[in-house]
């Protein structure tokens, strides 16, 4: 990865792109659907893929802020972070009181805003805050391994102490110490990515993708096995699981050699990987609008899953793109002034 490379700003941008698609999930009854069907299989296996989405972000960070020291020039680099999560929770909240018509005290929503639920995926920032907080001081412990073995064995403790119990734990049993399930997953993609800058890992490409679509047809391929016409399994578990950190480190090694020779190309991946964090918080008014009307209005209150992801997906992509280009432009005028 060279510097303001165009893959990062490809990870990134395929990073903002699975978030949403992901989302589709959400507003959608298609994991309360039985599961058969292409388009249903189809989506069951872009379903894994974008799991990998803010794994993607997360590994970003310890790629680009593996050297980041304790200085007043880093904290006040997390200040624009904080404005936008502020200025959008804002957005949302007025989005949800008079478009949404949810009633809050204006107390209860500045309360929200301090419980990262405002925007119903803030939970990226409150994590975010903490990861940030603990860069400087997560480089010292990286940088004191002179070892890449031990390095290794690090990245290896985290996902036995993360992965291996988000997989076992489930459907009432307790086989894996699972505490620090939660808190340990952010800190594998950050040394991931500190791996990926020290060392400059590379792979067959061909054979890259081959293992990533078939981590992709385990969900799809077992349900429609082992129980068919029942809703689509979800064995490989979440995006701290067994599956899917792996499944993101594959599909950062497809990436992170990419080269574009298009200035446009490029111009356009920097456009969007730089307004991705304001696309995300964004994205959640989109999806509120859209999933009801392209249901209600241009399907007669279907759901045709494939048509409403094609149709839903970009829509939201586009708007919350917009926005966020409208915003950094009002606010570097703002800065300006």
């Amino acid at each position: 990865m060279t510097s303001r490379a165009s893959n990062l700003d490809f990870i990134r941008t395929l990073a903002i792109t699975f978030v949403v698609a992901s989302h589709f999930f959400l507003h959608t009854p298609f994991n309360t659907t039985p599961f058969s069907g292409l388009e249903m299989f189809l989506l069951g296996i872009g379903q894994t893929l974008f799991m990998t989405n803010v794994c993607l972000f997360m590994m970003l960070t310890g790629y680009l802020n593996g050297n980041k020291q304790v200085s007043r020039k880093y904290y006040r680099s997390g200040l624009r972070i904080l404005v936008s999560y502020l200025l959008f929770s804002v957005l949302t909240i007025l989005f949800r009181k008079y478009y949404m018509h949810e009633d809050y005290s204006w107390s209860q929503w500045a309360m929200k805003i301090t419980d990262f639920s405002a925007i119903p995926y803030g939970w990226y920032i409150e994590m975010w805050i903490g990861l940030f907080l603990l860069t400087p001081f997560l480089n010292i412990l990286w940088h004191g391994i002179d070892s890449k073995r031990h390095r290794q064995v690090l990245i290896a403790t985290l996902f036995i102490m993360c992965a291996l119990p988000d997989f076992t734990n489930r459907y009432g049993l307790y086989l894996m110490p699972g505490y620090w399930v939660q808190a340990a997953s952010p800190l594998i993609y950050f040394f991931l990515g500190c791996y990926f800058r020290e060392y400059q890992p590379i792979a067959n490409l061909k054979l890259l993708g081959s293992v990533i679509i078939a981590l992709c047809l385990v969900n799809p391929l077992l349900s429609l096995i082992l129980m068919p016409g029942h809703t689509m399994l979800h064995i490989i578990g979440g995006h701290r699981g067994i599956v899917v950190v792996p499944l993101t480190v594959l599909v950062s090694l497809m990436c992170y050699k990419s080269e574009f020779k298009s200035e446009r190309a490029k111009r356009i991946l920097q456009s969007i990987s730089s307004a991705s964090l304001d696309m995300y918080l964004v994205s959640f008014i989109f999806d509120a609008l859209y999933y009801p009307l392209v249901r209600d209005y241009l399907f007669g209150g279907q759901t045709p899953f494939l048509l409403t992801f094609l149709v839903t997906v970009p829509l939201v992509l586009l708007s919350s793109y917009v926005v966020a280009w409208v915003t950094e432009r009002i606010r570097r005028g703002v800065v300006h002034q």
